[in-house]
């Protein structure tokens, strides 16, 4: 592994402080409002294209007593935006009611309803499913659409002409055709001018909520706070916007919806010191979990519980559906590497078998291992249909649109679906070997912010956890090289025995994830290494001595003997 420290947009000067040096480095020209953003960040939502119409339906449908549908999309954006939703019109209608549908089903308001298409045999549940949802469309006067379905116009020509539904989209996806059919509020519209894009469908049904509210005003719009948040890191929405970043931050410090505080509990995570983290590695794995193994109705079901002991019985049947998911997961990545061809500029993966909830995360894992744009799907009655992801910040979704041919390529640039003939399929790999671009060097490299004698760590470890505190897409964490460790020993820890911790002689301790007893298995008493990784402070309380345990800690990605 390559190590390369990152060129710094300004030069830091030695008497900077720690922020100030950071700040620099990554290009932060005021570093106390990115680390602690204030309200003024934020932008007016009235900025947001037919935001104000939307929310005049809405209130609308309630003041007639009209019958209100809102939908579900199988992620976790979906999910808590769609909560958000329904949680604030239940304080003004009881006449609400919504529907959705499996991550194995796909994406969108189409895929809920479909059922000519289906195997009667095969998808009867499904299609038993589908009818339920359009028998409650037929009913409804008003069906709000979140977080999906921008550019499922035949579907939404069906719902408003013949099933006599009006409907609001609330989105955030890329809008590919224009619908007619619906009041849409997405501020990717060309001639909408709400400024930051990088909102998630969580972020646009908030805004949403608040101009209701504008009218309405009986609802303090920030107690769900905490699921905006939650939809807008889940959904790896830019932290280097600072409306975001306020937003997120907000949630974090302000955590009181009763499903996500036990998710966080059950997972041990401390409540009163939560990072960007407790949702990347905690709360979204969880609902994205049981999302792919088919049972989205769990994670529906604990959003919108507020009593505690009913979701602890929740928590662990998510839990457990997780631990399937993780193993189902691994079998098909170990099944999926030996279909790999190394020398071709993109992996096309290729499966009868393979199942739409699993497809984009596969496609991330194996683009992270090869170092290259990853396209793993199904191949069904002729159609290649599956997930794509891209590597190195490459527009992935735009080059296989410019494809002449007939293929679909729909979500975001680095991430997606892609629908495509299989008859095409000897065209398209032609034409990515011909005009794919070099992604530059595919040996695995991480770049490190700051370097430091192992002496130094205590003088740096707070300030760099302030900026760690909320990182992710468009501000990726501080990494450090830390230089002269004396190691003691390495022992192999957890359940799974999946983690390496490394004892050393400096008052701090490293840790490697994810790896077999043999890390590190070659160092032995007083070598000196250098290593590289996240600088932190590891902390706990001790119940046995009755006292709270804080020990540097550096999560490394790499090491090398001094």
């Amino acid at each position: 592994m390559k190590w390369i420290q990152r060129k710094a947009k300004v030069t830091p000067k030695k008497s900077d402080s720690v922020i100030d040096k950071i700040a620099k480095i990554r290009g932060i020209s005021d570093p106390e409002k990115f680390l602690n953003p204030t309200e003024d960040v934020l932008h007016d939502p009235y900025l947001m294209k037919n935001i104000q119409e939307a929310s005049n339906r809405i209130i609308s449908a309630i003041g007639n007593k009209e019958r209100i549908v809102v939908s579900y999309d199988p992620d976790a954006d979906g999910i808590t935006a769609t909560t958000i939703m329904l949680r604030y019109l239940k304080n003004y209608t009881d006449n609400v009611d919504y529907i959705y549908g499996e991550r194995n089903d796909g994406h969108g308001i189409e895929e809920m309803l479909k059922v000519s298409a289906l195997n009667p045999e095969k998808d009867a549940d499904r299609i038993e499913h589908n009818k339920a949802n359009t028998d409650k469309i037929r009913e409804a006067d008003l069906l709000i659409i979140i977080d999906s379905s921008s550019n499922d116009v035949e579907a939404c020509e069906f719902i408003k002409d013949k099933l006599k539904t009006d409907i609001i989209i609330l989105d955030h996806h890329a809008i590919e055709r224009k619908n007619k059919h619906v009041l849409l509020v997405n501020p990717q519209q060309i001639d909408c001018e709400y400024p930051n894009k990088q909102l998630s469908g969580a972020g646009v049904v908030f805004k949403t909520i608040q101009v209701m509210e504008d009218t309405l005003g009986e609802v303090d719009v920030w107690q769900y706070i905490d699921l905006v948040a939650v939809g807008m890191y889940a959904d790896v929405m830019r932290v280097d916007v600072l409306e975001n970043r306020y937003l997120i931050m907000q949630g974090l410090r302000n955590m009181k919806n009763t499903g996500l505080i036990r998710i966080l509990k059950g997972g041990k995570v401390d409540t009163f010191k939560l990072k960007g983290d407790a949702i990347g590695f905690t709360i979204a794995p969880l609902i994205n979990g049981v999302a792919r193994m088919g049972n989205i109705k769990l994670a529906i079901d604990i959003l919108l519980e507020d009593d505690d002991a009913k979701c602890k019985p929740i928590r662990l049947k998510m839990q457990k559906l997780n631990e399937a998911r993780k193993e189902k997961q691994k079998e098909i990545v170990e099944q999926y590497l030996k279909k790999v061809d190394e020398s071709k500029k993109v992996l096309l993966v290729m499966d009868e078998q393979s199942s739409k909830g699993f497809n984009g995360i596969v496609a991330q894992q194996l683009s992270e291992k090869y170092k290259r744009p990853v396209i793993v799907g199904r191949i069904h009655k002729g159609t290649l249909s599956g997930s794509f992801r891209s590597y190195n910040g490459f527009k992935f979704k735009k080059f296989l649109q410019q494809f002449v041919g007939e293929i679909e390529a729909q979500g975001h640039e680095s991430a997606g679906g892609i629908s495509i003939s299989t008859e095409l399929l000897p065209q398209l790999e032609e034409y990515i070997e011909k005009h794919m671009p070099s992604l530059e060097d595919t040996e695995a490299t991480v770049v490190y912010d700051l370097e430091m004698d192992v002496s130094e760590i205590h003088e740096y470890i707070r300030d760099i956890e302030r900026y760690n505190l909320l990182a992710g897409n468009g501000f990726p964490k501080i990494l450090v090289r830390v230089n002269g460790i004396t190691v003691e020993e390495s022992e192999c820890i957890g359940k799974t025995q999946e983690t390496v911790k490394i004892k050393t002689f400096d008052d701090m301790e490293l840790i490697k994830f994810r790896v077999d007893d043999q890390y590190a298995s070659e160092l032995g008493y007083f070598d000196v290494i250098d290593a590289v990784g996240q600088l932190g402070m590891n902390e706990f309380y001790n119940f046995a001595i009755k006292k709270r345990i804080c020990t540097p800690q550096v999560m490394i990605q790499d090491y090398k003997v001094s």
